[in-house]
């Protein structure tokens, strides 16, 4: 399995730990159009260490979300985590065919890859002339342990999708934030050339909060926090004495107490906030970067009322909560309404599916 395997139009699906989301996109002239999204919540104990464990939990969720959603599509792309993947930039002779470095890459990915060779899948993509050096070639290698891919696989394969791409999530997110740029605010003074603007964008989830930074479309740099949503959940279970189920459902209802934005949900923004500019200072402390030009919150985190007002108060940076469907069209079967207020949930989903059209 290629890890940039390509071929023909496929689901995007994102598997989460809380929950799997799909989008099915098609060509709209020059853009896209939304041909059918879902979202399914995972029961509690479906994944673990960010990896499906109960393959049949989250299989019966992925076919409830297709179901609903109305989609065809048989051939699938899927993400393994930021975090799970390897990746290099190694150097191979520029006239060296695609075949000659497969051949070479695995001695290559032996100096670099902490795992014996039999336990990883191993892919390359090039990515052209070395700087200065057009006697040579950088080829970015790729690596992840079997399981990561191995159990998101199962997952699909038992409910009659084929895997036709396994990419990361970082280059999903590369692919929507492609369209996301024009939307972005510039500083005063900052050309508008998009390479020239760098971004912040963070995946707010329900356990792992990570901090993508792009120099225009393109990651330079990624950290993984253990905090996300499901925080928010545990404080209200604590305040008002329910179960955490009972909680998610009150919230979702609007069903808790007069002190609940005083109480439990400012604290929480605050905390989110504080968390993402400590995780923007890690950003300039670990690199010879001091400064970003504004903040993009994606994720179920970012659904969260007025938290970009609220990050963009402590750090000081225009703040906007990421939708990859802003401008794209959709068709008649999805609700435009629903489409536009959950589009931070679907960045990783709407990236895959974009890998049809590479």
């Amino acid at each position: 399995m290629g890890l940039f395997k390509k071929k023909e139009r496929y689901l995007g699906v994102d598997i989460s730990p809380s929950s799997v989301k799909i989008v099915e996109l098609s060509r709209s002239g020059k853009g896209y159009q939304v041909e059918a999204i879902g979202v399914e919540q995972l029961p509690e104990g479906s994944t673990e260490n960010r990896n499906p464990t109960d393959i049949d939990q989250v299989g019966a969720a992925l076919k409830r979300a297709i179901k609903a959603s109305g989609t065809s599509l048989k051939q699938a792309a899927l993400a393994v985590p930021t975090s799970s993947v390897i990746t290099r930039t190694i150097t191979m002779p520029s006239e060296f065919s695609e075949d000659e470095i497969e051949a070479n890459i695995q001695i290559e990915a032996a100096q670099y890859i902490p795992f014996p060779l039999e336990e990883i899948h191993l892919d390359f993509q090039v990515q052209g002339y070395a700087k200065g050096n057009e006697m040579a070639q950088d080829v970015m290698l790729v690596a992840s342990r079997r399981e990561n891919i191995e159990l998101r696989q199962e997952v699909l394969n038992d409910i009659g999708l084929k895997v036709g791409i396994v990419d990361v999530e970082a280059y999903a997110l590369e692919n929507i934030f492609q369209v996301m740029l024009s939307d972005l605010p510039v500083p005063s003074g900052k050309s508008e050339r998009a390479d020239d603007l760098r971004s912040a964008m963070v995946d707010i989830g329900s356990a792992v909060t990570t901090l993508y930074v792009f120099q225009g479309d393109r990651v330079i740099f990624t950290r993984e926090q253990s905090f996300g949503g499901d925080q928010l959940l545990e404080s209200i279970a604590s305040h008002y004495n329910l179960p955490k189920d009972r909680a998610e459902f009150a919230m979702r209802a609007g069903e808790l107490g007069e002190d609940y934005e005083s109480m439990v949900l400012e604290p929480f923004r605050q905390e989110v906030a504080g968390q993402i500019a400590n995780s923007i200072q890690f950003f300039f402390s670990s690199s010879h970067y001091n400064s970003v030009d504004n903040v993009v919150l994606v994720g179920g985190g970012a659904l969260v009322p007025d938290l970009d007002k609220i990050v963009s108060g402590m750090i000081g940076l225009p703040t906007v909560i990421g939708n990859p469907f802003e401008h794209m069209s959709s068709a008649k079967r999805v609700n435009r309404h629903s489409l536009l207020r959950d589009a931070p949930l679907f960045a990783v989903a709407c990236g895959l599916a974009m890998r049809s059209f590479d």
